[in-house]
């Protein structure tokens, strides 16, 4: 039998070049494969890049929009390119007077002839009651002839005197201090983080809030708030006071205390106005080719040029302050409290100190009837004094002059609720409470729902002032003013709003 032919698998040789590389063959099969890989990869990468381009341009307006009305300004300043995605802020009208109710309250205010008529819109301030301070049996309103015949008043006032009148220095700063940048809304807790510092309290911003702003959407905290926060919750005092001048910070500052202005702001961006407090810590009579200047330590701002904080020209800072009747919170140790009522004098205590604030704004309001700050001011004053059918009228002038007050006023400032409502004038607080409302779909202001709550149970309706009372309390654990307003109401009693 024949045997069958083995089969070898015969090895295949081709050319290896001297270098020892692959085969030209498998070269060229691997330099494809790799290319195809690389342009593949390319085309991937273009395609996310182009995708993700896309996606930006889509999200970023959305994002950018949905970001609170604040915010949308900051980020913008520094995206510029984001301008262009600003909304136009277009607020609700605020309501709007009576014309018969907006002459009246321009009557009330005009130089009157002595012997004319009083006016029948209510009991009004008599010559003796803007100078002297006292209650008129037989009120007739007037902008005082003494009033009448002063001189303008001074953009910054001169020398107050007090019960401390040592010289002080042309320049001072405060040794210990720290700038404190403010997270969303939290000007008001930034600046007492600030003021505690330079006493040797150091807080967390994020405990400090979350006490005096439980929401964080909360756009506003109050003086009055932030001096509860340091006498409840801190070793150091806090005292609220109005009719403020430059020449008291000093004294204040120059003695150790810590002192915060409420001022009011025009937006560097929109032009809008806003509230806002700034913590002072200096000064420089000397100044700088614009004068002389507070040092302010700024939380929203940077710490200015020189890293002292931002330079708050005395005439400006003056003008702006009077924004919020010239409000200012001290902040000091217990042990300090016979040099600060040394220094405050007749502004320690609290009626003369809104006394002394009513007659500053009427000054005022005589040297320019077209001031809405002044008027303003005037009701305020006269709300805290427990006059409120004459703040009324004050307020009705604010609102019907020129172009009324900015739209974020009430905001920060709730006297318009307290003396309409004392007044009897229930419906226009539910208005003016509805207009705030109406404009604060990204922020909060509780005290909107607390007037307005208290207002409808006025009017008997309560199931609108249940529901109010409820969402301030739940906007803010700690605002116990409507905690109080809601237990009274659920015990079948009237509550009485407070002056916030």
């Amino acid at each position: 039998m024949s045997r069958r032919p083995r089969r070898y698998n015969r090895p295949m040789y081709e050319y290896s070049p001297p270098y020892g590389g692959a085969p030209s063959g498998l070269r060229t099969r691997q330099r494809r494969n790799g290319e195809g890989l690389m342009w593949g990869c390319l085309f991937l990468s273009v395609l996310m890049c182009v995708g993700m381009c896309v996606l930006g341009v889509v999200l970023t307006p959305i994002a950018f929009n949905n970001l609170p009305a604040e915010w949308q300004g900051r980020v913008a300043r520094y995206l510029p390119f984001l301008n262009a995605f600003l909304p136009t802020v277009e607020p609700p009208p605020l309501p709007t007077l009576d014309p018969a109710r907006a002459t009246a309250a321009a009557a009330f205010f005009l130089p009157t002839a002595e012997g004319a008529p009083p006016s029948t819109l209510a009991p009004h301030i008599t010559p003796s009651a803007v100078l002297g301070f006292a209650p008129s049996p037989t009120p007739v309103f007037v902008i005082s002839a003494a009033l009448q015949t002063q001189t303008a008043v001074a953009a910054v006032p001169a020398f107050r005197p007090t019960a401390t009148s040592q010289p002080l220095p042309s320049n001072f700063y405060v040794g210990r201090y720290r700038r404190e940048a403010q997270q969303f809304n939290n000007c008001g807790p930034a600046n007492l983080i600030q003021a505690m510092y330079t006493l040797g309290v150091e807080q967390n911003q994020t405990e400090v809030a979350g006490w005096l702003k439980p929401n964080a959407a909360d756009a506003n905290v109050s003086p009055w708030q932030m001096a509860q926060y340091v006498n409840q919750r801190t070793n150091l005092r806090a005292l609220v006071r109005v009719n403020g001048s430059i020449d008291l910070v000093k004294r204040l500052i120059y003695a150790g205390f810590g002192v915060i202005l409420e001022t009011g702001l025009y937006h560097p961006d929109d032009g809008s106005w806003l509230g806002h407090y700034i913590t002072i810590n200096g000064w420089d009579d000397l100044g700088d080719n614009q004068g002389g200047f507070l040092y302010g330590l700024d939380t929203f701002e940077e710490n200015g040029s020189d890293g002292k904080g931002i330079h708050e020209h005395y005439a400006d800072v003056y003008e702006r302050w009077k924004h919020f009747n010239r409000v200012y919170l001290i902040l000091y140790r217990p042990e300090q409290e016979p040099l600060l009522q040394e220094i405050l004098g007749t502004a320690y205590d609290e009626v003369r100190n809104y006394e002394e604030g009513l007659e500053k704004a009427l000054q005022e309001a005589q040297y320019n009837p077209g001031d809405v700050f002044a008027y303003f001011n005037v009701g305020t004053n006269l709300t805290a004094l427990g006059r409120f059918r004459e703040a009324a009228v004050a307020y009705d002038r604010a609102y019907s002059t020129g172009q009324g007050m900015p739209w974020r006023m009430l905001w920060y400032q709730f006297g318009p609720f307290k003396a309409y409502y004392e007044a009897g004038d229930h419906h226009r607080v539910i208005a003016l409470a509805n207009s705030v409302i109406a404009r604060t779909t990204k922020v909060s202001i509780e005290e909107a729902f607390y007037y307005r709550g208290v207002a409808s149970a006025a009017l008997g309706v309560m199931d609108q002032a249940k529901s109010d009372l409820e969402r301030a309390a739940q906007l803010n654990a700690n605002f116990m003013q409507a905690q109080s307003a809601l237990a009274q109401l659920r015990s079948g009693v009237l509550p009485v709003p407070e002056m916030l």
